[in-house]
């Protein structure tokens, strides 16, 4: 019973349905470039149960090093005592190299036993929680009606943006995709927040990872052409969870309340599609939450949920 490192293709064998597209090894591979190296261990009882991904540097192990969560991929079926034991052995694995590790799970609705049982694990064998941040997500396995889900501020502000002339996109075209990333760029540098992922780079993901770009057109007056006002950028990372990446509404375009009606929009739209929920992602930076962003989330249906981050001091054994 041990940490084994494999290569990335027979990582990709043994662990080939994930939790998420992020603790895959192709989509690892693609971001190689960022680390000085890609390590996949996989542990060994009776069979591969536990794997993950570190990207690695000269002091520490990343997972993940390029995505929005890492952590453990499994075998069907991975019992308590399975996970300690392999989660109790990494430490040792990491300190024989010198290595520290920083570990962000998945949030814990994403699978909330399993994922559960590894916050308990990691806990016990020594690791430290650095953050857990708020993250925020729509449900469409909660049978309460989205309009009943909104708080009353909401309802205004989607009722003031349904008055305008508009239209919902999933774009399909280069020059829609291109107008959906616009969007996007206006508003991360009208706020001054980094856009972290060019429009090529989303071009080289979407090989692994189906994305889906969105744009929502509005008119500000009755004779007004129709502008795109805001956009959302969205990952199906798993069969049953799609992953909001990025989203925002154009400079101008605020007091129309566009970014309500996008919340409504792609409810409607992931409903129909029938997956389990769109992850709208977090609303803290290092665990401390943004409150004007937690409000918004919590005011167009949002529910809560948390994303744990651990730490391992390094030095060698």
């Amino acid at each position: 019973m041990a940490w084994v490192e494999l290569s990335a293709q027979d990582y990709a064998k043994h662990f080939a349905n994930p939790l998420t597209c992020y603790l895959g090894a192709d989509f690892n591979l693609l971001n190689a470039k960022k680390v000085d190296a890609v390590r996949f261990f996989a542990y060994d009882r009776e069979g591969f149960r536990l794997g993950i991904v570190f990207g690695e540097t000269p002091a520490q192990w990343l997972s993940p090093f390029s995505a929005p969560f890492g952590g453990f991929a499994c075998a069907k079926g991975v019992a308590i005592d399975e996970m300690d034991g392999a989660i109790a052995s990494l430490p040792a694995l990491a300190r024989s190299q010198g290595k520290s590790m920083h570990i962000t799970l998945a949030p814990v609705f994403y699978a909330p036993t399993f994922l559960s049982k590894c916050v308990s694990s990691l806990l016990r064998a020594g690791f430290k929680v650095d953050h857990a941040d708020l993250n925020y997500a729509l449900s469409f396995v909660d049978p309460v009606p989205y309009e009943k889900r909104l708080w009353n501020m909401a309802k205004r502000n989607l009722k003031q943006a349904q008055k305008c002339q508009s239209e919902f996109r999933l774009e399909t075209t280069p020059e829609g995709v291109a107008a959906s990333y616009g969007v996007i760029a206006k508003n991360r540098e009208f706020k001054g927040y980094p856009l972290k992922m060019s429009q090529q780079a989303f071009g080289a993901t979407s090989a692994l990872v189906p994305i889906e770009y969105f744009t929502l057109y509005l008119a500000g007056a009755p004779e007004a052409k129709l502008e795109p006002a805001a956009a959302a950028i969205v990952y199906r990372v798993s069969p049953r969870v799609a992953h909001l990446i990025y989203w925002g509404d154009a400079p101008g375009f605020e007091e129309l309340r566009p970014m309500n009606l996008l919340a409504l929009r792609l409810y409607e739209h992931y409903q129909k599609e029938g997956v389990h929920y769109l992850d709208i992602g977090p609303s803290c930076e290092d665990g401390v939450p943004n409150v004007g962003l937690c409000a918004f989330k919590e005011s167009v249906g949002c529910f809560a949920d948390l994303k744990y981050t651990f730490s391992l001091e390094g030095g060698v054994c």
